[in-house]
């Protein structure tokens, strides 16, 4: 049994999933790291996914994404954190049957103020109006959370993601009640 943490950029993902883990007593995992560390071995050198992302061009970087993710899902007691896009090919969503799916949602303006603040992801570095392009995605992208997702964990700015780490813990615990 698996629980796949899902939600767009900065929701908050690596921050619940490890507080979810240790309370389900799960090993935590990211696929950003999984990518980190496929990529930097690929490439030869040290890279962080948004470079990572630029170097290998989309297409290759969402096939080591979708290969990343079928090996951690064969794994087992795990929670694991998706990227935002990780999800958006129909044979990636096969991919989480069968885990539960916990969908971090965090009100439109609160994730543009969050990224902004960060600095757009490498996918907007083309774009002329990179917040206009990230809006755009959020309204093709949220639908897919939902319907992937078996609840959802709201994360607008302000809340605690401990109070939604243990919201998220017995939405799970009853999940897989249910599924004995």
């Amino acid at each position: 049994m698996n629980v796949v943490v899902i939600g767009f950029k900065s929701a908050g993902k690596s921050t619940l999933g490890p507080l979810l883990a240790e309370r389900m007593g799960f090993r935590f995992d990211d696929l950003d790291w999984r990518i980190k560390g496929a990529a930097s071995r690929e490439i030869g050198e040290d890279v962080d996914v948004r470079q990572a992302f630029r170097t290998l061009g989309v297409d290759r970087f969402r096939e080591m994404e979708a290969s990343l993710l079928a090996e951690a899902l064969s794994e087992e007691n795990l929670v694991f954190s998706l990227g935002g896009g990780a999800l958006l090919s129909p044979a990636a969503g096969g991919l989480v049957d069968g885990c539960c799916v916990v969908y971090i949602r965090v009100p439109e303006e609160h994730l543009v103020r969050r990224i902004r603040s960060g600095g757009w992801p490498a996918y907007l570095d083309a774009e002329a109006d990179p917040e206009a392009e990230l809006r755009r995605l959020l309204s093709e992208r949220l639908p897919r959370y939902e319907e992937l997702a078996d609840f959802v964990i709201d994360n607008p700015d302000g809340e605690k993601l401990s109070r939604g780490a243990g919201m998220a813990f017995k939405e799970v615990m009853e999940w897989m009640k249910s599924r004995k």
